[in-house]
């Protein structure tokens, strides 16, 4: 696993050169991994490879596809924005890199993206929706843009004020799923106890008779 860059780094805003999958700096399929398992960490549907401060063109996104019956998180090397749509719609948008900022950001309803995989096979997709909106704010980290730059001053000025109150509300969610993840643990080992203490009474019957 790795871990997330300050938000105040330069590597955030310096585009990473793309994976050359010819010679390969690291295993790719360990880089996708390492990605996923941090990504999965922190929480978030995507995270750019310069996020985690490696120098590749690649990111990491959960994904939901025709046939799929649960979403899985896949990597995609060396992407590229071949086509977007007109069409624009603006949502509400937070960033790994910089927690508990959510700013409204415009962006195409659709795209269609040229990739590799973690085994350099090249694909080419539609997307749509979110998928479509985290594809573009991961390639706006490997282009070295952060998403702070997508939104006007005023508004960035409003977020940077509710920032405590985002930070305060994530650690009392954060809090209320720790607590259920312990109380769920605490029956689970109660529910284990009980059957033990039935086999255990069974035992003593049957040595008896």
């Amino acid at each position: 696993m790795y871990s997330l860059v300050e938000e105040a780094s330069q590597v955030l805003r310096e585009p990473p050169p793309v994976f050359d999958f010819d010679n390969p700096p690291e295993d790719p399929k360990e880089i996708a991994s390492k990605m996923a398992e941090t990504m999965e960490k922190f929480g978030g549907i995507g995270l750019s490879a310069n996020q985690c401060g490696l120098p590749y063109r690649m990111f990491v996104m959960r994904t939901m596809r025709e046939g799929d019956e649960e979403a899985k998180v896949e990597p995609y090397f060396n992407p590229e924005l071949v086509r977007i749509s007109q069409e624009t719609e603006l949502m509400k948008e937070g960033c790994l890199s910089f927690p508990d900022i959510y700013l409204m950001i415009k962006r195409s309803k659709t795209i269609e993206l040229k990739y590799q995989d973690a085994e350099g096979k090249e694909h080419q997709i539609m997307l749509d929706g979110l998928g479509a909106r985290c594809v573009q704010h991961e390639i706006d980290h490997l282009n070295g843009i952060i998403f702070l730059q997508r939104a006007s001053r005023l508004k960035i000025e409003r977020a940077l004020k509710a920032r405590k109150k985002e930070r305060q509300k994530r650690l009392d969610y954060e809090q209320r799923v720790a607590l259920a993840k312990h109380f769920q643990s605490l029956r689970a080992k109660n529910a284990e106890s009980d059957v033990e203490g039935e086999m255990s009474g069974d035992n003593s019957v049957s040595q008896e008779s």
